[in-house]
């Protein structure tokens, strides 16, 4: 199979994070791509390289980053009492926003997106109605 992702865009996409990620996290970010792929019963073989593919998996390895420098062992402590919202945490502003951007992701994801217009299961819940 081919590469679904150039680790080198993902670095360069975020000059705060991408220094920091590693190849365990850009592991872990697959392993939540196919965690996600499974969900609508896409088999991780099957997904396909795409713009769509990369953004999402940019956003997974992001998000693990935030996550371990914001809250992870050694984390440094922020924060500046003289402002209302007293933190300065840049790492857990940015986890807010990687959040909401996989939450956007997945919830516009459909199993052609990941597979290539490959056959699967709808996006969505739907019932058919029979009038008469």
């Amino acid at each position: 199979m081919q590469a679904l992702y150039e680790v080198e865009l993902i670095r360069l996409s975020d000059d705060l994070l991408g220094q920091n990620i590693t190849d365990d996290i850009m592991e872990k970010a697959e392993k939540w791509l196919a965690y996600f792929a499974a969900s609508l019963d896409v088999k991780f073989e099957e997904i396909v390289p795409s713009f769509i593919i990369t953004e999402l998996i940019t956003a997974y390895a992001m998000r693990e980053v935030c996550i371990k420098k914001s809250y992870g062992a050694n984390a440094p402590v922020w924060g500046n009492s003289t402002q209302k919202t007293g933190t300065l945490d840049y790492f857990g502003q940015k986890l807010k926003f990687y959040e909401a951007r996989i939450k956007e992701l997945e919830n516009r994801i459909t199993p052609a997106d990941l597979t290539g217009n490959k056959a699967g299961k709808n996006g969505y819940r739907s019932v058919e109605l029979y009038r008469g």
